[in-house]
Parts: C-alpha cells; structure tokens; sequence
C-alpha cells in the first residue's frame, strides 16, 4: 500500500511540474552583441552584429582551424518597422536572433535626425530586449560602424560598452546613455539628452572597406581606419538637434554633476603657453535657481578635488601661495568650459542641464506659467558660477624638472 501511494505521488507531481516543453537550444541562436540603426528609402535599415561560435571557441583571437575568420558576422535588414526587420532576419539566417546580450545600439546620423522614439518604444516593450543597453550616434551609417573591428576584443559591440564605461569613470566628456536615460529625458519637464558619437578616422581606402573580408587584416599591428567618441549629440524630444565639441561637453558634464575623473591641463601663472596636469578624483556641483520677477537665474557651485599629475612651472609647490595661484587658474578654466556649452545648449534652445525639473520643483507654481514656453525661457536664463578646487597631493617633488 504503502508503496503504491509513493508512486501514485511520483506520477501526480510528473505531470503538474513543469517540463522544458518551450526550451530553446543554444545551438538555435544567433547571439547579437550590437545593433545599428539606418534610414534606406524612407524604412529603417536594421544591421546586427552577431557572434560566429567557431571562432569564439578558439583560443587565438578569433583564428580557427588556422584560417583568420572575424569573429563576427554582420548583416542587414530593411523593413518598416524594427520588429518586423527582426522577423525578417530568418529569411537570412539558420538561426533566431536574440538581442538579449545586446551591448550597444548604434544610431547613424540620418536616422537620429528623422526620431528614434520607435526604438525607444520596442526596447522599452520587449520582454528580450533590455533597456540597460547603451546608445552611440555615427555621424556616418551605423552599419558601416558595426563591421570595423576593434582591437584587442573580438566582439566589437562588447568592445564599445567597455569603452563608455571607461570613459564615464576616467575622463567624462562623453558620459554613457542607455536606453532608460533616454527614455527617461524623453518624458522629463526637459525632454532633452545628449548621446556620445562615433567616429572614425584615418585613411578610408577601397582596402579598408574590405579588410573583415581579408584574411591580413589580423596579421596588422595597426588597422588603417580607427573608431573614437568624438563629439555629443543633443537631443530635443527624440529628434537630434545639434552637436556639442569636446570642451562644450565637459562643460555639460560639469553642470550636471557627472565628473567622476577627469584630466584638465592649465597654464602657469607666469607663462600661458606651458600646460600643467591635474586629474581630477572628486567633484560636486550644486544648483539652486533664483526667481527675480520673470526672469530665472541658476546659481552653480563646484566643489572639485584633484591630484597635480604633471608641472613645468618654475614656481616651489611648497609655498601656500603658489599652489593658490596654480588652483585660481584650475578654477577659471573649468568656467570657461561652463561657459561655452551654456552658449552652446542656449543656441540650440535645449536644456540638456535638466534645469526645467530643478525649477519646477521649487517653483511648482511658477512652472505652469511658462512650462510650454519653456525653450525661449530657456534661451533667457542666466548662469552664476562658482568653482572651488583643491590640490590635495601636488607630487613627490617641490619644483618642476625642468626648473630644478
């Protein structure tokens, strides 16, 4: 009896616990690590990069069986909609794409200016897709982008997720930007954001256009076409509306409080033309808006801490009043930076500083009144800077090399 009531259990928890009835082999799936996003005749033009797993196996950077092979593939839907380029992509492929180890979705400079809200919206409903995934503007095609290899990683899209990483930590001109941020700027009193861009530069050669074709291209020591972030898109709603340089993007960095390192060269006191170095190890930047009538006016203090990293001035470091003078001039430099991408987001009417939030919430009231004119108060705002840096090491010796 007894035994027969263990079986009887046995079968009854068979068939109520679940089985692998929808289990979708590794095997079955074309892995996608980037993503590229095109305009082609009026349709999206949809460019995956996906892993080769041959290559991936071997232990000689992407060298299997002796043959030099990428270890990427990259290929191109086009089609009205994105899902629809997804589904598409079985017309080309033994295997489903899945997007869930997607690193980076690359926008090229035609698409971002038609509005990206559609692929907002997929990421963002997809139960595969996920919205912690970065975003990078081309100032080209993206799909162009995704077939340049980067070296030393075999996964190029995995390779440009690191490369943001370390740029938010250590240098900050260009801070990362996923899709939630974008999702989230995109519903904000602001609705403004800046994206990192892409580039390459070197000498573009018929070559080099063929280079993952060629079995060489591993054999180089320096490819002749190299990717950089060079610049920061701005965008108004979901539309690309302008573009900020280097200095006006750390200017923007510094205003919404997103040094977290960085590396700012300054003159002497005595002698403009000879640079010193500070890397900068902690920074805090507060706002407080001021209403005077109509008009609005952000008051901004900084509170930056750094290490001198190079000196050629002649001045002892020993002395008080030389590491003061050394920090008045860390201090006007990072104004001047404020200054131009202030100029530079007023031109443009957007506010990229989140400004808009900060004022609606201290003045909740007030915002009604000029929420839908927010883009021309805006352009009439005003910004008072105040920067305080501290040289907290100035190195293991007193005086420059040079002057010693």
């Amino acid at each position: 009896m007894r035994k027969a009531l263990i079986s009887m259990m046995f079968v009854f928890s068979a068939l109520i616990l679940p089985g692998c009835w929808n289990r979708t082999e590794l095997n079955e799936l074309r892995i996608t690590t980037a993503t590229g996003v095109d305009l082609s005749d009026g349709k999206w033009l949809i460019s995956y990069q996906t892993i080769v797993p041959s290559t991936m196996a071997s232990g000689t950077g992407g060298v299997s069986g002796g043959a030099g092979q990428p270890a990427i593939h990259v290929f191109s839907v086009r089609a009205d909609t994105f899902n629809k380029a997804r589904n598409l992509s079985n017309l080309e492929t033994s295997r489903r794409l899945y997007i869930a180890h997607n690193k980076v979705v690359l926008i090229g400079k035609e698409a971002a200016a038609e509005g990206i809200g559609q692929l907002i919206d997929t990421y963002l409903r997809s139960t595969e897709a996920r919205e912690t995934v970065y975003i990078l503007v081309t100032d080209g095609r993206a799909n162009e982008f995704l077939r340049k290899l980067v070296p030393p990683e075999k996964l190029p899209g995995a390779s440009y997720g690191e490369i943001l990483d370390k740029e938010t930590e250590l240098v900050s001109i260009f801070p990362k930007t996923s899709i939630y941020d974008f999702a989230l700027h995109l519903h904000s009193d602001s609705k403004s954001i800046g994206v990192p861009v892409v580039t390459l530069f070197g000498e573009d050669t018929i070559e080099n256009k063929e280079e993952l074709e060629s079995l060489d291209v591993l054999k180089k020591t320096s490819q002749p076409l190299k990717m950089t972030l060079s610049q920061l898109a701005i965008f108004q709603k979901d539309k690309l509306v302008g573009w900020l340089n280097r200095q006006e993007s750390l200017g923007l960095s510094w205003l919404t409080d997103k040094i977290k390192g960085a590396e700012i060269s300054f003159p002497c006191s005595d002698n403009e033309k000879n640079q010193n170095s500070i890397t900068v190890i902690s920074s805090k930047t507060k706002l407080k808006p001021i209403k005077s009538d109509d008009h609005y006016t952000m008051h901004v203090k900084i509170k930056a801490n750094g290490i001198l990293m190079e000196s050629v001035c002649n001045e002892d470091l020993s002395k008080p009043e030389v590491i003061s003078g050394l920090q008045k001039n860390i201090e006007e430099h990072i104004k001047n930076d404020i200054n131009a991408s202030w100029d530079a987001l007023q031109r443009l009417g957007a506010d990229t500083t989140g400004f808009a939030e900060i004022i609606h919430r201290k003045y909740p009231k007030e915002w009604k009144e000029v929420k839908d004119d927010w883009e021309n108060e805006f352009k009439k705002m005003e910004v008072k800077i105040e920067v305080s840096v501290i040289i907290k090491r100035p190195g293991l010796i007193q005086k420059s090399f040079n002057a010693s």
